[in-house]
């Protein structure tokens, strides 16, 4: 039986799919777990670790965009998660992506750096569009301290947590990367 390679737009959606079905897996299971007494923390750094993965395994540009859409678009779908973490989903990949915009980014390997700071942007963002519309929906029912304590939370929390993310995620590419021939990350 003669067999076929996979072809690297095979083994780009099936990583792609793998990685889509992860994400509201885990975080169902988060939430069931601890609710909301991490503010979400773990979710935040599972999602830059995830765009990491993708797209330093597969060095296709705007691939953490599509991550991001599809998480967002299930998530929205779903009336137990809540609609300003999905739909903050959609620009934190956005900028992500964008952060690792640049000459020659994906044929010779992502830096480190570029990665993380990506990470760092992409939760930035999805902190305040997450901020935004959970704003302009109502569901920030908190006036004076605990407004303040959210948002110093989720604008400073998030970012770090990208970092961390991308960190974890570099880890998990470079254990990987052991196995191929080419560096995926420089």
């Amino acid at each position: 039986m003669d067999k076929k390679p996979v072809s690297s737009t095979n083994r780009y959606l099936a990583l792609l799919a793998g990685l889509t079905a992860l994400y509201p897996v885990y975080g169902y299971a988060s939430g069931v777990a601890l609710g909301h007494t991490i503010f979400e923390l773990d979710l935040f750094f599972l999602i830059s670790a995830l765009f990491t993965i993708l797209v330093s395994l597969t060095r296709r540009p705007w691939s953490a965009a599509i991550l991001g859409t599809i998480n967002g678009l299930l998530l929205f779908g779903d009336p137990n998660a809540p609609l300003a973490i999905g739909l903050s989903l959609i620009p934190n990949g956005l900028v992500f992506d964008l952060a690792l915009r640049g000459r020659n980014t994906f044929s010779e390997g992502i830096s480190k750096k570029r990665l993380v700071i990506a990470g760092a942007l992409g939760n930035l963002a999805m902190a305040i569009a997450g901020l935004l519309i959970a704003e302009a929906g109502g569901a920030l029912n908190t006036t004076g301290i605990s407004l303040v304590v959210s948002s110093v939370i989720a604008l400073v929390g998030n970012p770090v947590m990208g970092a961390l993310g991308a960190l974890f995620g570099i880890l998990v590419v470079e254990r990987v990367g052991e196995h191929v021939r080419s560096p995926l990350i420089r």
